[in-house]
């Protein structure tokens, strides 16, 4: 007896087929694309086949992706903007909590473990055309996953000035991968267009900014600031805002571990930070802490808590949803 694998390959190879035979019965008749017309996709493959681009060069997929499995959050997130439901997650279970942007994910879609360490044998289990990867996550069981399933590998992390860039090249590729580039196409336009308005709403406004995040450690407080080579500051720059803090990266996805003491440097400026409502040091454990007390920001009333739900690490929405809490948080929404 065929096994439901086998059934739902052979059900992919006859749509694949019909789209086929449909696709060049257009292009005979003079009403395909031009892509259609050049014998291509519009990507430059064959007909039929989708070229992505990713941090190794290109991948080749017969057809567009249906069923995906994303092990980072970003392209998560992106799928899901896309109108498009992964069938595996990498830490699916706490993704609402730290992904406040764009639609929910679907309680049905299975958690595959962790994004660093996933599961193959449930990856597997899932039969998925594309997998989606974050190049700093994988290296471990890359060429595994290579086996199950064409994987497209992104870099979102890597420390350069250009990770808003990045983010919004990621979306129009996936969106390529899983047949809906106009839509990605669509969601960076309308990014793009919320930065020009957040620019205007802020033109005269010159605002030194911080950007925090908090949580506990054993009992202790702990304090990221997000550096120039964060993607969210990146982002709050390209409004307008100046980045106070100036400390050295302790990751390399852009933020500095620091004490109360190093916040020092940026007592003058007005504070946005990021921290869950339970877990939230900012208003708990520093409170009665006499530096805390006498810094700037926290005497002037210059301090702003933002959504918990503001992912520094996302896709377009997300980005959209920190210069939101940017603006309301500055008077200027």
């Amino acid at each position: 007896m065929p096994t439901t694998s086998h059934l739902r390959t052979t059900r992919r190879t006859l749509v694949g087929a019909i789209a086929l035979a449909a696709a060049g019965l257009l292009a005979a008749c003079g009403g395909g694309t031009a892509g259609d017309a050049a014998g291509t996709n519009g990507s430059g493959s064959k007909a039929g086949s989708i070229t992505v681009h990713d941090v190794t060069g290109t991948v080749t997929l017969a057809k567009p992706a249906k069923r995906v499995v994303a092990l980072e959050w970003s392209y998560v997130e992106d799928l899901l903007t896309l109108g498009v439901t992964p069938v595996g997650v990498g830490d699916a279970g706490t993704y609402d909590q730290w992904v406040g942007a764009g639609k929910r994910l679907p309680k049905s879609v299975t958690d595959v473990g962790t994004r660093a360490q996933p599961s193959l044998e449930k990856i597997k289990a899932l039969d998925p055309d594309l997998i989606v990867v974050e190049k700093s996550r994988v290296s471990a069981n890359l060429g595994q996953l290579k086996d199950i399933a064409p994987v497209v590998e992104f870099d979102g992390y890597s420390p350069n000035d250009k990770l808003v860039q990045t983010a919004n090249t990621s979306m129009i590729q996936l969106g390529t991968a899983v047949g809906r580039a106009d839509t990605a196409k669509q969601v960076v336009a309308q990014y793009q267009q919320k930065v020009a308005a957040a620019k205007k709403q802020l033109a005269g406004k010159a605002t030194d900014i911080a950007l925090l995040q908090g949580f506990s450690v054993d009992g202790q407080p702990s304090i990221r600031a997000y550096t120039a080579h964060s993607q969210a500051v990146q982002v709050l720059e390209s409004i307008g805002l100046t980045n106070a803090w100036h400390g050295k990266d302790s990751d390399p996805s852009g933020f500095t571990a620091t004490g109360v003491e190093g916040l020092t440097q940026v007592s003058d400026a007005t504070v946005l930070y990021i921290a869950q409502p339970s877990d939230n040091p900012f208003t708990g454990a520093l409170a009665s802490n006499a530096t805390w007390k006498n810094l700037g920001f926290v005497k002037q009333h210059k301090l702003h808590g933002i959504d918990p739900g503001t992912w520094v690490w996302g896709g377009p929405k997300s980005n959209e949803m920190l210069i939101d809490q940017a603006l309301s948080a500055l008077g200027a929404a």
